[in-house]
């Protein structure tokens, strides 16, 4: 699906970088975002950051469960946030240019990657799907206001491109990494091109993982619901591959209803 190769230093700027260069916010390139509205402002200058990058400013947003469980064990569908933390989640897509996930939460839960809960602008959907496994009547393809891009490889599977194709899906080439899957530095260049400024990544286990070891990611939210549920960790069986642990900078907690929200950046260092 995707590969997890190390993406250029320039590509993982720390919050004294931006401050310096002024492409997030005039002098406040590294204040804390603690809510949605501190989010839509960032994302105001998500252009510069663009073109400063050569990538969208990347958001990390997901529900788990008190033991860090994203998933029930046999990767059922886990109904975890409450009402009001679902609106968030709302909220954060229509912020953003696009939403994307993997092609395993395609499979398990069928998202449509729309806003709903509120009055607000639909992102362009992403799923990475190397070798083209979306199902046709899919709810995020089915859908009639947007087409959906679907990343993939190097595919001879035309036929499976043009059925595709006739329900208004967009499949994209990709590049591949040596693994076979998606290259993430190779995506970034994509999306770029194409004029993305900011993307909300949903999900799964190894889209979340492989983004967090290619230090691709500039925001987190993260969603912690009052429940045990022993099932599939958020990180996936390989773990964090760019250090021992990740520290996160500026964390600010949210209460809504019986849910907690962390707010936080990742805690990159200059390499």
């Amino acid at each position: 699906m995707l590969s997890n190769k190390t993406v250029k230093a320039c590509r993982s700027p720390d919050a004294e970088t931006l401050a310096k260069t002024g492409h997030i916010a005039e002098n406040d390139a590294d204040k804390s975002i603690r809510s949605i509205a501190d989010l839509k402002a960032q994302l105001n200058y998500a252009a510069q950051f663009r073109a400063k990058y050569s990538r969208p400013f990347i958001t990390i947003s997901y529900a788990q469960s008190i033991d860090g469980s994203i998933a029930s064990r046999d990767n059922a569908p886990l109904e975890l946030s409450g009402p009001q933390s679902w609106t968030l989640t709302h909220q954060v897509r229509s912020v953003c240019d696009a939403i994307l996930i993997g092609i395993g939460t395609v499979l398990a839960d069928d998202p449509q990657l729309s806003v709903r809960r509120i009055d607000g602008k639909n992102p362009q959907p992403i799923i990475l799907d190397t070798h083209l496994r979306t199902p046709l009547d899919a709810k995020c393809v089915q859908r009639d206001d947007v087409s959906t891009w679907i990343i993939n490889g190097e595919t001879d599977s035309i036929a499976t491109r043009r059925s595709l194709e006739k329900v208004s899906a967009r499949p994209l080439t990709c590049a591949t990494g040596p693994d076979g899957k998606i290259d993430l530095d190779a995506l970034m260049d994509l999306l770029a091109g194409m004029k993305i400024n900011s993307v909300m990544v949903e999900g799964g286990a190894r889209v979340i993982t492989s983004f967090l070891n290619a230090r691709l990611v500039d925001q987190f939210i993260i969603t912690i619901a009052p429940k045990l549920v022993g099932g599939l960790s958020v990180l996936n069986s390989r773990g964090l591959e760019i250090a021992q642990s990740l520290e996160c900078d500026q964390v600010h907690y949210q209460h809504l209803g019986n849910d907690i929200i962390v707010w936080a950046r990742p805690g990159w260092k200059v390499t």
